[in-house]
């Protein structure tokens, strides 16, 4: 069922036992099914993404028009609740907070990276996020498996519960002022990287401490997000393990 779309009445219900395997669930703007709104009232009550959407959308969704009105997609992994990754955070750290991510292959290229430069935390935003998928899988050959992902309904308020665990948070931007090659990182690490054309939104980065960049040659303006939080990760790395040794 991982990183699949599923749908029906029993077998939406039955995900939504598990809420923490669903991205997102779907209903039919047309649909009078029965039981649908029984699923809607245990969707908001555990605070499950979800959509309105055309009947026609699921359609194409499921390839059939036996839905009853409903469809889930399926994270290929588990998130984790915020808390319980914060708890179990001791000691130096590396964790990284996407904001609008939106092309599976540059997210499922972030997360590869993640995994290889040791971050131990994810935080997705719910809305304007790539989903988690089949593409996000095999753009990451399969690491996503192994990253704790948080779903954040609010960014800029999980942001902030981490900086009260200890956390400094690093907005990566073109225009940021301090060179991300001669910051002096701190060991707790939240790194944040935004939206492919628009960046980190500005209610995002008020939460930031400071804003890092990457000094390039006047030639270039700027590096794919996936490319540029590759980098300053892997230096986030080297600086917390030279300070090991």
């Amino acid at each position: 069922m991982a990183g699949k779309v599923i749908h029906g009445l029993k077998a939406v219900a039955q995900a939504v036992q598990t809420p923490n395997t669903v991205n997102r669930i779907y209903f039919a703007k047309e649909s009078r099914a029965h039981g649908v709104q029984a699923i809607v009232e245990q969707v908001r009550e555990l605070a499950i993404p979800f959509d309105y959407v055309p009947q026609a959308k699921i359609n194409t969704m499921t390839k059939t028009r036996d839905h009853q009105g409903v469809a889930a997609e399926i994270s290929p992994v588990p998130y984790v609740k915020l808390d319980d990754c914060l708890g179990s955070c001791t000691g130096k750290a590396i964790w990284l907070a996407l904001d609008q991510v939106q092309h599976s292959r540059n997210l499922g290229m972030i997360i590869r990276s993640a995994v290889g430069a040791g971050v131990t935390g994810l935080l997705l935003p719910t809305r304007g996020t790539a989903l988690l998928d089949d593409t996000v899988m095999r753009s990451s050959t399969g690491t996503v498996l192994s990253l704790p992902i948080i779903q954040s309904k609010n960014l800029s308020q999980d942001i902030k519960r981490c900086k009260d665990h200890g956390f400094w948070a690093y907005g990566l931007d073109a225009s940021g002022k301090q060179d991300a090659f001669s910051t002096n990182w701190p060991d707790k690490v939240l790194l944040i990287a935004g939206n492919e054309t628009k960046g980190i939104r500005s209610g995002v980065q008020k939460q930031c401490d400071e804003m890092v960049s990457i000094a390039l040659d006047e030639k270039l303006e700027s590096l794919n997000v996936a490319i540029a939080t590759s980098i300053v990760l892997f230096q986030v790395r080297h600086h917390l393990s030279m300070d090991q040794s």
